[in-house]
């Protein structure tokens, strides 16, 4: 996992980003964009979000992956929070299934990357 301030050695990047948007009169999507497959994606969910994400890891051919949460100007505060409340339990779940599948140390910095996303929110 690298960070946004982190040289990159040995290989080359993936960047994931995301966005959120709220809908009217409730709801939001997020719009995720893989800068690989220049795929672009609105996910209807947080876990919608995270399969996207797992998925574009697993399919990539570069050696590292960052995730990033950009600018969310058109998102009520309230699906923010939402999402950084989702994205924390959704964390906490697949740690304790890593864990008892032995798997933790082979996530391939998949929980780093939703630590940062969720502080990354909850500083928003």
């Amino acid at each position: 996992m690298a960070y946004d301030n982190e040289p990159v050695e040995g290989g080359s990047l993936l960047t994931v980003t995301a966005e959120i948007v709220s809908l009217e009169p409730e709801g939001f999507i997020i719009k995720v964009h893989n800068d690989e497959t220049n795929e672009t994606f609105e996910a209807q969910s947080v876990r919608e979000y995270a399969e996207f994400l797992i998925e574009s890891v697993n399919k990539s051919g570069r050696d590292n992956f960052v995730a990033q949460w950009l600018p969310s100007p058109n998102a009520r505060r309230y699906d923010i929070d939402l999402v950084g409340m989702q994205l924390g339990m959704m964390q906490d779940w697949m740690e304790k299934e890593l864990v008892q599948e032995g798997d933790l140390e082979d996530d391939g910095g998949l929980m780093e990357a939703m630590r940062e996303q969720r502080e990354s929110e909850n500083s928003s």
